[in-house]
């Protein structure tokens, strides 16, 4: 369907100032009314996307669904898209536009438009809540239309959620293979459930195991053993289980019947349990995983250690794991307090230039050294213009990021195409238009395969929601630019990211945490999902952590992710009694390690882009 543009990046800024659209709306696969059922403003342009746009709304106000089915098959993939979420009941009206009739979808038919969304649809991993409703909608329509299989995997794919735990019990009627489809979706309990206590150790152990009973896991892994003899997966569950019963001896022969690596971790951990650091530290070096080399750090440095931990940290530095920059910096760290001049050459030698453990020794952050990106011609642009005149931003952030990716697409078949180059006009005009995730992500990836363009960094460093973050930054008393970096490693701008341990929304606000926050704001709590809100809260929770740590910035960015109760314990503790170098060891998760350089690395990125300027070239 795409093909390349027609806007300059001049007319583009004009284009973005006209159109003065704000924030995307929830519902990011579609919804709102279409362009016909809008008050018109500007006549159709003379463009087949256009046309079929048109063609689409008609059909949906007349309750045309032969019509709506023909657009879904075609090869015009935002006229197809939307025509498919119409017939998929997905439309985020209420179910249409009020003069739109309720169409009487067949299951077969919306079964064909939930698949073809599916199809289409433009890839984001942080929609889970969407993909999972997704997922529910297709198996619900697979098995009206007694398409069994497909129901039961669809169901199968939206698990944990209850309703597919509900379609599940009522189509697979062999206790077996249910049992099994829980146990592979996370739910130990209601696999051993299904099993009813019939025999099935290759289920029964790990769930058990799962679920804390170790005792029983035991015995259902031996079972499996004598089933299988060299399961593998049963002889470490043997080994794990006795571990986990404190049968340190018995585990430690198990240890000694799994395979190389896994067999030098179980060891090394029942010589730490006896007191034996060297050796502990031996078999987890021994490993090769990095980290299971940074807790044998843990244990040297706990034991004072520190020319063998410096080893081990200079190994770490050498390989490419999330571990290599900051191994590299506590060895620097250690050689220079044990004074080992040559074992801190070598690791200042291993410290990567920009990042993080860079700036902190008084390096800069990388910046774009150009902004001479071929301007091409860019065929439909003018469409999203007329979309966006009209009133229908959803549809004209649609043909936008459907162009973006048809770009990318075509510049990887055609060798004399950059995808850069075709692709940032769109990816602008999603910015114009108050769309951050998509542009961001695009320009990241530009960015890895080693962009210096000013415009591709400007896209991937978005000042999203300005008119949201800048004053709310105003009045929390930081700077807008370390708003937009939090935001960036918490939702990627992504407004309805929903983590695993159920943050939400931009700012990634745990609910506890944003009712606390509301009752702060002397409010009741607001809407996390609602763009406004969520910066709004995000953002006097960062202003409050940072007069909590009396302006120290770093450990403000590291409670947002971790809390200040355990950020401030540890500082104040005795092992690290303020030494920044010491809690930046001293944290036990990786996450808030890398969340805390990634955000300062961004933060300062960010700075550096504003003093650029927008006439820096």
């Amino acid at each position: 369907m795409m093909r390349r543009a027609l806007l300059s990046a001049t007319a583009l800024l004009a284009f973005a100032a006209a159109i003065a659209i704000g924030p995307p709306a929830q519902d990011r696969d579609g919804g709102g009314a279409d362009a016909a059922t809008r008050v018109v403003v500007a006549a159709a342009p003379d463009h087949p996307w256009a046309a079929r746009l048109e063609e689409k709304a008609t059909a949906r106000r007349e309750g045309d669904a032969e019509t709506l089915a023909a657009l879904m098959r075609s090869d015009d993939d935002v006229a197809a898209y939307r025509a498919a979420r119409t017939l998929a009941g997905r439309d985020g009206a209420a179910p249409f536009a009020e003069d739109a009739p309720s169409l009487e979808t067949p299951p077969e038919l919306r079964l064909e438009a939930i698949e073809r969304i599916f199809d289409l649809r433009i890839d984001e991993p942080l929609a889970r809540v969407e993909t999972r409703a997704l997922q529910l909608a297709r198996a619900e329509a697979a098995e009206a239309a007694g398409r069994l299989e497909t129901a039961v995997a669809a169901y199968r794919a939206a698990l944990p959620d209850a309703t597919a735990r509900d379609g599940l019990e009522r189509l697979l009627e062999d206790p077996y293979e249910r049992a099994n489809a829980f146990h592979q979706g996370g739910l130990s309990s209601a696999a051993l459930d299904a099993l009813g206590g019939r025999a099935a150790p290759s289920i029964e152990a790990p769930a058990l195991r799962a679920v804390g009973r170790h005792e029983e896991a035991l015995e259902a892994y031996r079972r499996w053993l004598e089933q299988v003899p060299d399961a593998s997966a049963a002889l470490a569950g043997v080994a794990w289980s006795l571990w986990s019963l404190d049968r340190v001896d018995e585990a430690e022969a198990a240890f000694e019947r799994l395979a190389p690596a896994e067999r030098a971790y179980g060891l090394g951990l029942v010589a730490n349990r006896r007191g034996d650091v060297g050796e502990a530290a031996t078999q987890l070096r021994a490993t090769g995983v990095p980290a299971r080399l940074w807790l044998a750090t843990t244990l040297l440095e706990r034991a004072e250690r520190w020319a063998d931990a410096l080893d081990v940290y200079l190994e770490l530095a050498a390989g490419s794991s999330v571990y290599a920059d900051d191994a590299a910096w506590r060895a620097r760290v250690l050689a220079e307090r044990i004074g080992d001049d040559a074992a801190r050459e070598a690791a200042e030698a291993r410290i990567p230039a920009g990042g993080y453990f860079d700036l902190r020794r008084g390096g800069t952050v990388r910046l774009p050294e150009r902004d001479d990106l071929a301007r091409v011609p860019t065929e439909g642009m003018e469409v999203v213009r007329w979309l966006a005149e009209t009133g229908d931003d959803v549809a004209a952030r649609q043909v936008a990021a459907f162009a973006l990716r048809e770009a990318t697409a075509q510049a990887a078949q055609e060798p004399e195409l950059d995808a850069e180059t075709v692709g940032v006009p769109w990816a602008e005009a999603l910015v114009a238009l108050g769309e951050a995730r998509i542009p961001q992500r695009a320009a990241a990836g530009w960015l890895a395969a080693g962009s210096d363009q000013l415009r591709t960094w400007r896209l991937a460093y978005p000042r999203a929601w300005p008119d949201v973050v800048e004053p709310a930054a105003e009045r929390a008393g930081v700077d807008p630019e370390l708003v937009w970096a939090v935001m960036r490693r918490e939702s990627a701008f992504y407004p309805r990211a929903v983590s695993r341990s159920g943050a939400m929304g931009l700012m990634q606000v745990m609910p506890a945490t944003w009712d606390w926050i509301a009752e702060l704001l002397g409010e009741e709590p607001g809407d996390p999902f609602d763009p406004e809100t969520n910066i709004r809260y995000g953002v006097h929770y960062l202003g409050w952590l940072d007069r909590y740590f009396d302006g120290d910035l770093e450990l403000a960015v590291a409670s947002y992710n971790r809390g200040q109760g355990y950020i401030g314990r540890l500082d104040a503790s005795p092992e690290v009694a303020g030494d920044r170098d010491d809690l930046l060891r001293s944290i036990d998760a990786l996450e808030t390690r890398e969340y805390l350089q990634a955000v300062w690395t961004t933060y300062r990125t960010y700075l550096a882009l504003e003093e650029l300027g927008p006439e820096r070239f």
